[in-house]
């Protein structure tokens, strides 16, 4: 819990400076093309979070990786403190906690479908219409395909769950003839 607390601390701070300057959506997004630069190779990644590897060697790789990529300074800052503070391990939630004071400063909530079937574009847009509408909020939605639903879609938005799948229409439908048959 305390290292879930320390990332939203981070988040919340990189927010505040990256808002100031103006640069809120290129910093979350270099802070996230970063993280999953970093997840996708377990070598560099334990590199840089194992205790057996100096601050000192960290740093001079991460200053590497600044010299050949176009890293605005804000975020620049936030990976040398890691380092410094051997807290690199931090860095996934400190994406994820700073995607979510984002969305939350500009209205945005963010969801996955899983569909029985591929949704095309029209689908997917009166679907974020649908939700957006219900949720008062703008939305962002992953798609997925789930080849166990039989039809239709479940969307978790939130704490919301929309459930059209054709296993609960077919669940409402047995409910509604118990309940005629025991009227």
């Amino acid at each position: 819990m305390k290292s879930q607390e320390a990332a939203l601390r981070y988040a919340r701070a990189l927010y505040e400076i990256v808002k100031e300057k103006k640069s809120v959506e290129s910093g979350l997004n270099q802070l996230r093309e970063f993280t999953k630069a970093l997840n996708k190779d377990v070598e560099i990644q334990s590199f840089f979070v194992s205790p057996s590897v100096s601050k000192e060697l960290r740093q001079k790789v991460l200053d590497a990786l600044f010299e050949k990529s176009n890293i605005q300074d804000e975020l620049k800052g936030l990976l040398t403190i890691l380092v410094e503070k051997n807290r690199m391990m931090l860095l996934e939630a400190i994406t994820i906690s700073f995607e979510k004071i984002v969305d939350e400063s500009l209205g945005v909530v963010r969801g996955q479908v899983e569909s029985a079937t591929t949704l095309i574009p029209e689908e997917r847009q009166n679907l974020e219409k649908t939700i957006s509408r219900y949720t008062g909020k703008k939305v962002v939605l992953e798609y997925q395909e789930n080849k166990e639903l039989l039809g239709g879609l479940v969307a978790r938005v939130g704490s919301y769950t929309f459930d059209d799948s054709l296993e609960s229409q077919l669940r409402l439908m047995k409910e509604a003839l118990v309940n005629r048959r025991a009227h």
